[in-house]
Formats: structure tokens, C-alpha cells, sequence
């Protein structure tokens, strides 16, 4: 659909305000959620040739870890723990066994190296991958959300899902998953080989498991809280930036750079202050482990000292344990920090499955059909139709008219009558709650949704172009068309001439949101975008609104063969736009209070008659 409507939030200023329906998912604690790491990993397990290898890497880095503490105790064992043996079963100097183990060692050490790098690049691969998918998935579930989600959701709230939601699920799989396989893995070979040593030693050492799960079970939930609390504050704050920009002209005209600053702050304040909650969380987490570690440590040598002087366990023992102890802590915490990003992780991958569970309330129905092509207009319906965008407040009520094929209706009214919302019906970016929408005979709702924006055409007021040339943006209503197609349409529209007159004619870039063309010139280029759309339904929601009187004019006689053997639906309140319509319906407080056309209309003296009146004297003053 050639829809050239952008869902503005500027405002005089931005306000911190409270988290609305869609801002609150997601705010139930959980510590860790499975059923996100299991989506994740669903994401990951797209590439099982690159995750098997990944795991292959993971499993035989964490076996040169546990054999690195078992070749020095062996190595002391075997040439300074028991030397006449040593030579005696190999006839080697108790030196060449200790070169022989430091050569294993350098060995191991290379293997690290090298195994290391490429698991680094691999994990990298498949990041990246995975990054691709999510902001891919995001991008095109967000096109096919319906527009009740954007006039609940702030833009910087869906930007967040995008960006730091996605990094934070890129730690998780960068780093998260596959050092918690490597350490867990360790953790696991080190411990058999501490059994191996001394079983008791072992089973003193498990008995400090309890203490640790203690601690951990009570500094997640704190965490998981606090990162929760970082990630929603960011996204308030990418919100407000989102809307600062989008409103600057209106922030600049008010002169609202100050009280804005001060709200910015505010909000930066309240991000960094949590922050610093989080930080100081993780600042007790972390040296509660190494703590721990170093007085598991004193227990070791006090109680395997004992052990020693008893007859129980060799020094040789006693330094394997030492060292195996040492890499088993070291691993509790690294899965500690892990456990920070983790949760990081959490609470952006919570976020952006909510966004991605998030269901649109227009969808095609499971046996709709397309609306079928013909050499001319549409065929509009509306039979007592209803429509409220929040309950109890009625925006259209009991509306019903007809709109036959080459027919242009023209809806007038006050602000707020319910003029646009017709338009919006029509080209289904909201579906009405009661009564009948026909479209050639055939429900709304029965119609697939691609058939029917392909055959329509709606210029709005706010007349937005996207990145790139004038020429790309015409061009956005007919993707293959071809150059002269494009000056075929402006020339019949009338505004070649006007357009051709830019630095560098259609092929001037317009800048951010047209920012480089006036906007006359962005209206025209609106216009011409759905000319070349050649759609059957051409709606037109304030459309001339921007263009002065006499470039109004001239497109007029443009307009008039664009609407030839097309249904027109005109929105407009310069009545001077409307007076040739065919049928014009005066719309007042969500109902049709007048039909006709304009003659009968002024003949009738009532609503249209006034505000046409009331038009004339201003247009006159």
C-alpha cells in the first residue's frame, strides 16, 4: 500500500512519563527464564554444524584446562616427590622428566592458543548470525503490526528492542554460552581428579556448596531486579531522545530547550542511578566468591595438611588439589560474572520476544482471498459501521454510505468528526468493531491485506518522504519503475516543471524527512509517488492542505484525470477541494449529519451550509 502516513511523536516537549500497556511487559520478576535460553538457543541451533563445532572446541579446551593442573602434579610426583623411581623406570634424569613436563605444558599452552582463536572466531560467526536473525525478525515483525501498536508504543521503546535489547542477547551468546560450557566442564573434570587425590578433601570442599548457592540464590533475584531496572530506564531514555528529535523544530518555536534539558537529565540521572544500584549489587556479588575461594583455600591446606601428617594423601596430593581447587574457584567465578550477563541477557531477550510474540490485531483471515484488479474505481460500502479506539468513546457511530466505482466522496467536518478514521477503516490499518465494510461486494476482512494496499493510494497531510532522491521516492509507490515512468507521472501531474527545478532535479536528495525541500515541493512528490502506483482507490486526507492557491490549482486538473475511473475518498478542509465531488457526507460528533453534493448541501442550509459560509469569509478577510 502506498501509504505516505508517519506515526509522529513530537510534542512541545518530552515528558517522563509512566510506563503505558506495552511499556509494562515483562515486569514479573524471573532470576532466569528457561524458556528464553531455550529460544535463544533455538536461534543458535539454526547452524548445528557451527554449534557442534563450537561445543567440539569448548569440550577440548576445557580437557587442556584440567590435564594442565594433572601434568605438574605428576611431573613433581614422579621427578621430585619419587626421583629414584622416576630413573629407575626410565632411565631419565629427574631434570629431563621436569623438561619433559614443562614441554608438555608449552604443548598444552600452544594448543590453547590456537584452540582458543578459532573457537573466538567461530562464536563470532555464529553472533553474528544470530544478531542478523533477531534484528531481521524484529524489523520485519514490526511492518506487519497494525497501528493500534504504535499509538500505544513509544518509537524509542521500539528502537531499544532493536539495539541495546539486542546487545544484550549478543553478550549472552558471544560470551555467556559458550564459557559456561567450558567452565562448567572444568568445574567437572577438576573435581574428579580432586576425588582422585583425596575423596574426603573432595567432600569437604562440596560441603561450602550449600553456602554458595545461598549467596547466589540471594544476589540474583537483587540483580535480576536491578538490570531489569537498567534496561527499562535505557529505554525510557532512547525514548525521549526519539521524540526530542522527531519534535526539535516544535521544542526550538517554544523555546523549550531548557525545561527539556532538565527533563533529559532527569532521565539520565535516573539511568545512572541505577546503574550505580547495579554496579553496587555486582560490587558485593563477585568478592563474596573470591572471598570464599581463598578461605575454602586456608581449609585445604589446614585440613589437608592433616591429611598429609596422618598418612592419607601424599604433598604431591595435596599440590594437585591446591591447583585443581584453584581452577575449579576460578571457574565459580567466572560463571559468577557470567550470571551478570546473563541476566543482562534476560531481561533484553524478555523484552524482545514480547515484541516478537506481540500478535497484530489485522490479519489476513484463513481463507481470505485477493481483492481482484479492474479497469476501474472500487466499490465502498459502509453498512452501520462502529468504531472506538478505546471503549466507551465512540469515534464513529452508526456510519453508512455507498462509494461506487469512479465516484469521489468527500468527508468535511470539524477536527475530531471521524474523517480520517473513515480513510483508516478503508485501507484496514484498523479493523471497526460492529456493521459492515464491503469492498466489490466482498467483506473487508475477507480480503487479503496485500491485495488490498496494492490498490490503494493514501497522500496524507504530513507528507513523508524517506532517505534518498526525489526520483527513489516517487519511485517508492512503483519499486521497478523505470526513469521515464517517473517523469511520465510528475508531467501529468503537473509538477515536472517544479520539481526539475531543484539543484539537482529528481535526482536532488531530500534529506532527512524532506528536510532539504519545501513543503510544496515535498506535497508534490507525495502526489506523484501515488500517481505512479496507478492504485483503483485514491485517498486523499488533507492533501492540498500544504500547497499554496496557485500550485493547488494547477494540480487540479492533474488530480481530476488521476481520479478518472478511480473511487476517491477526499478529506480536506478547504471546501474548495470538495465543492466538485460527487458526494459529500458532513460529518459531527462521530455520525452523518448532511449528504449531498454541494449544491444541495448549500440549498439545504445547515452544517455544510455554515461551514461553507464561514470558509468564504476567511478565504475573503
Amino acid at each position: 500500500m502506498n501509504t505516505h502516513a508517519h506515526n509522529s511523536t513530537s510534542t512541545i516537549g518530552p515528558l517522563v512519563a509512566a510506563p503505558t500497556e506495552v511499556e509494562q511487559q515483562g515486569t514479573e520478576f524471573r532470576s532466569f527464564d528457561w524458556s528464553i535460553s531455550r529460544r535463544l538457543l533455538g536461534y543458535m541451533w539454526r547452524y548445528p554444524r557451527m554449534q557442534w563445532g563450537i561445543i567440539a572446541l569448548a569440550v577440548v579446551i576445557a580437557v587442556i584446562n584440567t590435564l594442565a593442573p594433572v601434568i605438574m602434579t605428576e611431573t613433581i610426583r614422579r621427578t621430585i616427590e619419587q626421583p629414584e623411581q622416576w630413573t629407575a623406570s626410565t632411565g631419565l634424569s629427574p631434570l629431563a622428566g621436569v623438561l619433559i613436563g614443562a614441554g608438555l605444558l608449552v604443548f598444552l599452552a600452544l594448543s590453547y592458543y590456537l584452540i582458543m582463536g578459532e573457537r573466538i572466531r567461530s562464536v563470532s560467526r555464529m553472533t553474528e548470525r544470530v544478531v542478523y536473525d533477531l534484528r531481521s525478525e524484529i524489523f520485519e515483525h514490526v511492518q506487519r503490526l497494525d497501528m493500534s501498536f504504535f499509538d500505544r508504543t513509544k518509537l524509542g521503546r521500539i528502537l531499544s528492542r532493536g539495539t541495546g535489547d539486542v546487545e544484550a542477547v549478543r553478550g549472552a551468546i558471544a560470551e555467556v554460552i559458550p564459557r559456561t560450557l567450558i567452565h562448567s566442564l572444568m568445574m567437572l573434570g577438576l573435581f574428579a581428579v580432586m576425588v582422585v587425590y583425596d575423596w574426603v578433601l573432595a567432600l569437604a570442599v562440596l560441603a561450602f556448596a550449600p553456602l554458595l548457592w545461598v549467596a547466589n540464590n540471594y544476589f540474583q533475584k537483587r540483580m535480576a531486579w536491578a538490570y531489569r531496572a537498567v534496561q527499562e530506564s535505557f529505554s525510557r531514555l532512547t525514548a525521549n531522545i526519539a521524540e526530542s528529535v522527531s519534535g526539535m523544530r516544535v521544542t526550538q518555536a517554544f523555546a523549550r530547550e531548557t525545561i527539556n534539558d532538565h527533563l533529559f537529565r532527569d532521565l539520565c540521572l535516573l539511568h545512572r542511578q541505577r546503574n550505580m544500584n547495579a554496579a553496587r549489587i555486582h560490587g558485593l556479588y563477585i568478592p563474596l566468591f573470591d572471598v570464599t575461594s581463598q578461605l575454602i583455600a586456608v581449609v585445604i591446606i589446614a585440613f589437608g595438611g592433616w591429611r598429609v601428617a596422618e598418612g592419607h594423601m601424599s604433598v604431591s596430593d595435596l599440590i594437585g588439589f591446591l591447583l585443581c581447587t584453584g581452577g575449579f574457584f576460578i571457574s565459580i567465578i567466572i560463571l559468577a560474572e557470567l550470571y551478570n550477563t546473563t541476566l543482562q541477557a534476560m531481561a533484553g531477550g524478555e523484552r524482545i520476544f514480547n515484541l516478537l510474540d506481540t500478535q497484530p490485531r489485522i490479519t489476513d483471515a484463513p481463507d481470505a482471498k485477493p481483492l481482484e484488479l479492474a479497469p476501474r474505481g472500487a466499490h465502498i460500502v459502509f453498512e452501520q459501521v462502529h468504531f472506538s479506539y478505546t471503549p466507551d468513546k465512540p469515534v464513529l457511530n452508526d456510519i453508512s454510505f455507498e462509494a461506487t466505482p469512479g465516484q469521489a466522496v468527500a468527508l468535511v467536518g470539524h477536527t475530531g468528526s471521524g474523517k480520517t478514521t473513515i480513510v483508516s477503516l478503508i485501507a484496514r490499518l484498523y479493523a471497526h468493531d460492529t456493521g459492515r465494510i464491503l469492498i466489490d461486494g466482498n467483506p473487508i476482512e475477507s480480503l487479503s491485506l496485500h491485495s488490498l494496499h496494492s490498490q490503494i493510494a493514501l497522500v496524507l497531510q504530513d507528507n513523508f518522504l524517506f532517505s534518498g532522491t526525489v526520483m527513489d521516492n516517487i519511485r517508492f509507490g512503483k519499486p521497478d519503475a523505470t526513469d521515464d515512468e517517473v517523469f511520465e507521472a510528475c508531467r501529468s501531474l503537473g509538477c515536472l516543471d517544479v520539481l526539475e527545478r531543484l539543484p539537482d532535479g529528481l535526482n536532488t536528495d531530500v534529506g532527512e524527512r524532506g528536510s532539504n525541500l519545501s513543503l510544496g515541493q515535498r506535497q508534490l512528490a507525495c502526489f506523484a509517488r501515488a500517481m505512479i502506483s496507478n492504485p483503483r482507490l485514491l485517498m486523499l486526507d488533507e492533501a492540498t492542505s500544504a500547497v499554496d492557491t496557485f500550485t493547488e490549482h494547477k494540480i487540479q486538473r492533474a488530480l481530476a484525470r488521476l481520479m478518472e475511473n478511480r473511487t476517491s475518498i477526499i478529506v480536506a478542509h478547504r471546501l474548495s477541494t470538495v465543492r466538485r465531488a460527487d458526494l459529500i457526507l458532513v460529518i459531527d460528533h462521530a455520525r452523518i449529519l448532511e449528504r449531498g453534493t454541494h449544491s444541495q448541501l448549500l440549498a439545504q442550509q445547515g452544517h455544510y451550509a455554515s461551514l461553507y459560509s464561514e470558509f468564504v469569509r476567511l478565504s475573503t478577510e
